[in-house]
């Protein structure tokens, strides 16, 4: 088995991560940013302000091109933009976007009676994979890929 054919059959093939179902890996959500949606008083938010709950999912997009920022991120609830992650944190976010990192946003608090830079929270999470203890004893982590048995195909995983 030579390198390629190991990850895929772990489930990290070049089109996406699609994780098997075996016991050798886990996943964890980890939330990654929290903080204000700042532009809310430029953009779309007075418009559905009222339609917004904690908890809502939103949209984040690059916006690699922007003139003012090139990791700009706009944070959208459905087709209205609400305004963008703050431009001092958004680097990493956005370079974890662009290496096709799977993230998800969510509304976090909503507080309208706040100064209006203060007005909408989002928190953001992506998931981690996590090797477990069985696989950690494996022979897949004591060997080299191309030095072990079709595992997978064996049905031994």
């Amino acid at each position: 088995m030579d390198r390629s054919d190991f990850l895929k059959s772990l489930g990290l093939g070049a089109g996406g991560l699609i994780l098997p179902n075996n016991s050798f890996i886990n996943t964890k959500l980890v939330k990654i940013y929290d903080n204000y949606v700042r532009g809310l008083s430029h953009y779309d938010f007075r418009k559905v302000q009222k339609l917004i709950k904690d908890g809502d999912q939103l949209t984040l997009i690059r916006e690699p091109e922007n003139i003012y920022d090139s990791f700009a991120i706009q944070v959208n609830l459905h087709e209205y933009r609400l305004g963008y992650i703050a431009a001092y944190e958004n680097i990493i976010l956005a370079n974890m976007m662009d290496a096709g990192v799977n993230i998800k946003a969510y509304v976090s608090q909503k507080d309208l009676e706040r100064y209006p830079h203060e007005g909408l929270a989002i928190e953001v999470f992506t998931e981690l994979i996590i090797p477990n203890e069985k696989f950690i004893d494996s022979l897949l982590a004591q060997n080299r890929a191309d030095d072990i048995a079709d595992m997978y195909r064996l049905g031994e995983i």
